[in-house]
């Protein structure tokens, strides 16, 4: 993997090639699926992923998402599908109507094991600790968990008892990440979200204590009100709890699609350079406590499973994020969840009530998805070892897809010349690989969005690439 301490980029270059992308959580990313694909089409990819793994001497199992949209008050900030409410009675239906989305898929899959079971949201400690017991029970019941089976939860320290971490980890969850994203009071003024580093020192301290093996936290920069010394205070808060994993991300200001992040504007949202100098500060700051580089926005201490699948280069990207997870399909369930066979994506219903009729109908709810393309396969391989890698091989990609490399991809290895492109990627054809640069690195989505031909002749949309 390319070296990153030593040459770290400027802010300034950083800003001035900055543009607008997709985040490649998936290839072809989700504006690209289609309403076309719908629960037939999904139907038939199942029928397909029981063959597949009946098949196989040691199936890899499954990992299973379930999103929970309720939060009890809105942060100005968010760009989630969420529900605001603080009627608890919501959360046991929504944990009826899950329970049954996931019958259908055991039906569909049957005796296929469990590898892997993750909730996020929103905010699934909304949810009673009954209500999360019966939901882990019922997921078991479908897909008997596999013996090294990961569960992990996503935590608002504003409103976890203690008590729910315990329960928590009696019912076998290992991993928590807690959402932060700034300390400073003047920013969580601006957003709405007051959390104190007390409350999630306490939380992630029990947890610990509890059994949970794995402890993350997220950040956000270029949130309004920002500074380098503010966010450098809320860096050295996060660095004195020592959570196991980070997830450092860029704010996305998009008012006209979420409405309600018109409210930040009360105080200014940095700019283009303003963000580069918070992004760099994070990196030195987290690189110099020891953090490794998990593609261009995680970082784990070097005991983390993730850290050591750096090295092992084993590091996966899905709709998670950067992931540890290896093979299996990834289903989501509950309203927006998209799930990735691997050979296919689709989307649920982000209307609640809509979800609601269409599962206790005994339907799958999916508004829209796409199948793959042997082309889509090829470009998504090679995006996804670049951004987890830094390196693509072209013996690599030619034994795996019976394809040339200079071939196939002749117009991206002539536009990469172009002098912007040029500084992000090493193109060794001696070694027969190509590997971003530390610039590069930072700016893996512009490089990425080279091998991208629904972009070509388009203006950049998306969030910003830093």
């Amino acid at each position: 993997m390319t070296s990153l301490a030593i040459h770290q980029p400027t802010p300034r270059i950083l800003a001035e090639l900055a543009t607008r992308g997709p985040r490649y959580t998936s290839y072809p990313p989700a504006p690209h699926f289609r309403t076309e694909f719908g629960a037939e089409q999904a139907a038939a990819h199942l029928w397909d992923i029981a063959e597949r793994i009946s098949a196989q001497a040691e199936s890899p199992g499954l990992s299973l998402y379930a999103h929970v949209p309720f939060c009890k008050s809105l942060c100005w900030y968010c760009g989630c599908n969420v529900k605001i409410t603080r009627d608890r009675s919501k959360g046991e239906r929504y944990i009826d109507t899950l329970l049954q989305e996931i019958k259908l898929y055991g039906q569909a899959l049957p005796g296929v094991e469990l590898s892997e079971l993750s909730l996020g949201g929103g905010s699934p400690n909304f949810l009673s600790a009954g209500a999360l017991r019966r939901f882990v029970d019922g997921v078991r019941e479908a897909f008997p968990p596999k013996n090294d089976a990961r569960l992990a939860i996503e935590l608002d320290p504003r409103d976890t008892s203690l008590e729910l971490v315990d329960e928590l980890a009696d019912m076998g969850f290992t991993r928590i990440n807690v959402g932060v994203q700034d300390f400073e009071l003047k920013v969580q003024d601006t957003i709405n979200r007051h959390q104190s580093r007390e409350d999630t020192e306490a939380l992630i301290a029990h947890a610990r204590a509890a059994g949970f093996q794995s402890t993350g936290v997220d950040l956000i920069y270029g949130l309004p009100g920002q500074s380098e010394d503010s966010f450098t205070n809320t860096l050295e808060a996060v660095l004195g709890i020592a959570p196991d994993r980070i997830a450092l991300f860029g704010y996305a200001h998009l008012p006209h699609i979420m409405k309600h992040q018109l409210l930040v504007e009360r105080e200014p949202i940095p700019d283009i350079a303003a963000r580069a100098v918070l992004l760099t500060c994070a990196i030195q700051h987290l690189t110099a406590a020891g953090y490794i580089r998990v593609g261009f926005d995680h970082f784990a201490l070097p005991h983390d499973p993730m850290a050591k699948a750096v090295q092992k280069r084993e590091v996966q990207r899905n709709f998670q994020g950067f992931t540890t997870t290896k093979g299996g399909p990834l289903l989501a369930c509950g309203v927006t969840g998209i799930s990735d066979t691997g050979d296919a994506y689709w989307q649920n219903t982000s209307d609640l009530e809509q979800w609601q009729r269409e599962v206790e109908a005994g339907r799958l709810p999916i508004a829209r998805g796409l199948a793959l393309s042997p082309e889509d396969h090829i470009r998504r391989h090679l995006i996804y070892r670049l951004m987890c890698d830094s390196e693509v091989s072209f013996a690599e990609m030619e034994e795996r897809f019976d394809i040339k490399f200079s071939e196939f991809f002749e117009y991206e290895l002539q536009a990469l010349k172009d002098p912007d492109l040029a500084q992000l990627v090493e193109i060794r054809l001696d070694q027969g690989a190509i590997a971003p640069t530390p610039l590069g690195f930072e700016l893996i989505r512009n490089l990425c969005m080279v091998f991208d031909p629904h972009l070509r002749g388009k203006a950049p949309t998306g969030s910003t690439t830093i």
